[in-house]
């Protein structure tokens, strides 16, 4: 069984991306708490928000919905899109106004901020930070030959499936591995926006705030999953980063108006 070599472009790549997914959430709460003087539980009751609403509840819807209608919804790239973007809109905007209006307290900007960067820090521990140090073990094992070894340990079939699976280390371009980075930073800034914004819905009894969220963040995953299927991952991450630069806007106008 061929094994190819992982390039050290991709494995710094794969650095790059686990280094962002928990250096970025670390330092935005060291900067909330000693900066902006925000408390510790928000950033906790962030990351719960986000275990409960997303790993648990909207998991659970998803697992039902595609024993329904699984085939109808992965055969049909915009139907997809749409059920996709519905559907973390709801949860994570719903949990995240559940936080702010009953669990945090006092609930003003630094705790918002906190808030967010707990939200958006735990999804880019679990989703980008778990899986780079997973392609970082499985890389240093191919280049070492301890993956070969391994591999001539099982059976063919077996042995071809895993170098497969594995084959995406050495033959994705080295700059895609930096994506996952990049499109952390983009998602963590997005969070800390619409915890504003939500913070925003709640202090000053403004529901447009709130709806505003949802769109945000029904727009933003909706065309992540339409551009993946025509473009590349950098265009994709443009896009992103440009509805995420809105966000930010409404976000900062939110805070200006009296």
């Amino acid at each position: 069984m061929t094994v190819g070599m992982v390039p050290g472009a991709s494995i710094a790549g794969m650095v790059f991306s686990l280094v962002v997914s928990f250096a970025l959430p670390i330092g935005l709460f060291v900067y909330a708490k000693k900066k902006l003087g925000a408390k510790t539980a928000p950033f906790f009751i962030g990351c719960g928000v986000f275990f409960v609403m997303v790993l648990m509840l909207e998991a659970a819807i998803h697992r039902i919905v595609f024993q329904l209608a699984g085939e109808a919804l992965t055969g049909s790239v915009i139907l997809y899109a749409v059920y996709g973007g519905l559907m973390a809109a709801l949860f994570e905007e719903t949990g995240r106004y559940i936080a702010m209006r009953f669990l945090v307290k006092p609930m003003d900007f630094p705790n918002a901020f906190m808030y967010g960067a707990g939200h958006g820090g735990v999804e880019a521990m679990l989703l980008c930070g778990v899986a780079s140090i997973s392609n970082i073990a499985s890389a240093v094992m191919i280049n070492s030959g301890t993956m070969s070894a391994q591999l001539a340990s099982l059976d063919a079939e077996k042995a071809a499936d895993t170098a497969a699976a594995l084959s995406a280390l050495w033959t994705t371009p080295s700059l895609t591995f930096f994506a996952g980075g990049v499109e952390r930073i983009i998602a963590v800034v997005l969070h800390l926006s619409l915890s504003v914004l939500v913070f925003q819905a709640v202090r000053k009894k403004a529901p447009m705030e709130l709806v505003r969220a949802y769109l945000f963040h029904f727009v933003i995953d909706s065309l992540s999953v339409l551009l993946s299927a025509v473009a590349s991952v950098w265009v994709v991450e443009l896009v992103a980063a440009l509805v995420t630069g809105g966000a930010v806007l409404m976000a900062k106008y939110a805070c200006m108006e009296e």
